[in-house]
């Protein structure tokens, strides 16, 4: 009887056992190869135009996120008859090559002077020139949200 008690015993706590949640050990989580998404979208670097540029210059990934899609894209035709011709284009995100605009470390390498101006309407024209050469590349930005690049001109033969 003692023996059957005993084993009565020992089964209530057993059974107690299993019924009680183990509040105080970590759950195992199964390990996943895929990392948290990133951000969807960068905030925008700063307010005033100087602050973006140094910024977008240097950062491809603000290039991708401040430029407009579809990109205009403005080059120049030397063969057009009679004479050159201005050919405008509508790049898309897949046909979009980055980066858009050389870093300063580029710039400073390839010889070109930057300069900036600020447009009747607001927009700022920032232009890349190689003095003795016909470089010339123009990149036109527009204040919204933030500033974002809307179109690029190319006017090197």
């Amino acid at each position: 009887m003692t023996r059957a008690i005993v084993l009565l015993a020992v089964m209530a706590l057993l059974g107690a056992c299993e019924a009680t949640p183990q509040q105080n050990l970590p759950v195992a989580q199964p390990a996943t190869s895929t990392p948290a998404p990133a951000s969807a979208t960068l905030a925008c670097p700063s307010p005033n135009f100087e602050g973006f540029l140094k910024v977008f210059i240097s950062d491809v990934e603000a290039q991708k996120e401040f430029s407009a899609k579809p990109l205009e894209s403005q080059t120049v035709d030397a063969t057009a008859e009679p004479e050159p011709a201005l050919v405008t284009k509508m790049l898309t995100a897949t046909e979009l090559e980055f980066p858009l605009i050389p870093s300063e470390q580029q710039q400073a390498n390839e010889g070109l002077k930057m300069r900036q101006s600020v447009l009747e309407n607001g927009d700022i024209k920032v232009t890349l020139a190689k003095e003795d050469t016909d470089y010339q590349m123009s990149f036109y930005f527009k204040k919204e949200a933030c500033w974002k690049l809307i179109r690029i001109r190319n006017d090197s033969l």
